[in-house]
């Protein structure tokens, strides 16, 4: 029996400290908590970081990963468009415009096809008075022409006065005093 015995206080003095291991693991947790806490409250937050290599660290950071769990739809519909709108500065945004670089990419002819030119012509026929136009232009003509043809026939006059003259033989002389009509150029 002492054999057993002997194996009974082997066990016995096993089991001893583990149950005085856990139950000081329990006040070691408690006492361990309790230390954290304090040391926490005693801790400068702003001496910590000023300490902190902010590069290095951000050398670490996966930007990929982090991007990936960005919700972009969720960050825009935060976003108040108008007044991001109201701060732009449109002179500034127009002058870096490479207009030139526009138009070269501009198909001219595409464009053309899409205007209603008759649509324009008439638009443009109602707001002008082409009767007035017309009777203005003509009557200009009107009168260049007749003065044309009186002129021309006070010269046909003249040449007949002239064959006149010489048929009947008479002096140039008789007709100095009548006037000369002016020259005008026919048309």
């Amino acid at each position: 029996m002492n054999a057993w015995r002997g194996t009974d206080i082997v066990g016995t003095l096993l089991i001893v400290p583990r149950l005085v291991l856990r139950a000081a693991g329990a006040g070691l947790d408690t006492v361990v908590r309790e230390v954290l806490a304090a040391v926490v409250r005693r801790i400068e937050l702003d001496d910590v970081v000023s300490r902190v290599d902010v590069d290095r660290v951000v050398e670490r950071v996966d930007v990929d990963r982090v991007v990936e769990r960005v919700d972009v739809d969720r960050i825009v519909s935060r976003v108040d468009v108008n007044h991001v709108v109201r701060r732009v500065d449109v002179d500034r945004v127009v002058d870096r415009v490479d207009v030139d670089a526009i138009a070269r990419r501009l198909d001219i002819d595409a464009v053309i096809a899409r205007i209603d030119l008759v649509t324009i012509v008439v638009d443009v026929l109602a707001e002008i008075d082409v009767q007035y136009i017309a009777r203005e232009a003509g009557s200009g003509m009107t009168r260049e022409t007749v003065e044309a043809v009186r002129e021309r026939g006070i010269r046909a006059d003249q040449l007949v006065s002239r064959l006149a003259d010489r048929l009947l033989r008479r002096a140039g002389d008789e007709r100095a005093g009548a006037p000369q009509p002016p020259y005008v150029r026919p048309v």
